[in-house]
């Protein structure tokens, strides 16, 4: 399915500025969407996200899916009732033409143009239907220490993913029950054993508790192209750029956030 992407130089983004808070979210912050929770003085969390999308150069044009104040700097959109009617909704916005997008989830502040222009480059560059960002854990703990994350360990190494991807809207439009439906088994090992392939979870079971080396990246890749399917391919793309993986979803987070946003100059 994959097709030359050398003429690309630049690719929309859509913003998901829908999630909401959780009860402990909600009392630590005094607001019910994320998005907009603030983590500086008159700076919300979404703030410093679309600061970083508008000053990368690989970036087009700027969709925001979520009840957030409407600014001229994109293209805004109302939530939707699911994370994926939401991705939908920013999808159904582009233009026909507009091939692989960049998605952005509204939660990751520390988020910087060098780093999404850093992903879309090398994401272009695989010619992959969807790419996502894996960051080394060694690189993750020495810029976020205090900021815990859920981990997978692999042959080439220990890694947490990221909050963004890069995907092909074609797919996106074309295909949105195969999406519902892994997205749904995300969290049902039966499901997911179903779709993935059993031989895969198990080597991600084993490489978890007992020795890394049974499961290695490529494994990976090929278990989420079989997932997509229709001939879609899929890429992890190693950064270095750990505020991609960063997100801010619980009050000792926002107060980690707070701390280090404001030390910045």
């Amino acid at each position: 399915m994959a097709d030359s992407n050398a003429t690309i130089k630049s690719v929309p983004a859509i913003v998901l500025a829908g999630g909401t808070n959780n009860d402990a979210m909600r009392a630590a912050t005094g607001t019910d969407n994320r998005a907009l929770v603030e983590l500086t003085p008159g700076r919300t969390m979404l703030d410093y996200v679309l600061a970083a999308i508008q000053a990368a150069t690989t970036v087009n044009q700027i969709i925001v899916v979520g009840d957030v104040p409407i600014s001229p700097d994109f293209t805004s959109l109302p939530s939707g009732s699911s994370f994926l009617e939401n991705l939908s909704r920013g999808v159904q916005a582009l233009p026909p033409a507009d091939d692989r997008v960049l998605i952005v989830t509204s939660d990751i502040p520390f988020i910087t143009s060098e780093a999404v222009d850093d992903f879309v480059k090398k994401s272009l560059d695989s010619e992959a239907d969807l790419t996502y960002p894996i960051i080394p854990m060694e690189q993750y703990r020495a810029q976020y220490a205090a900021m815990k994350r859920t981990t997978l360990r692999t042959k080439e190494g220990e890694f947490t993913g990221g909050n963004v991807m890069l995907m092909s809207a074609k797919y996106i439009r074309n295909h949105q029950a195969t999406i519902t439906n892994a997205y749904a088994a995300r969290k049902d090992v039966f499901r997911l054993g179903k779709m993935l392939g059993w031989g895969l979870l198990a080597k991600v079971l084993v490489s978890q508790t007992i020795a890394p080396s049974f499961l290695n990246l490529v494994s990976l890749e090929n278990g989420v192209s079989n997932l997509l399917g229709h001939g879609a391919r899929a890429k992890a793309i190693i950064t270095s750029y750990a505020s991609l993986g960063t997100d801010v979803d619980k009050p000792g987070d926002v107060e980690e956030a707070r701390r280090i946003l404001s030390a910045i100059k």
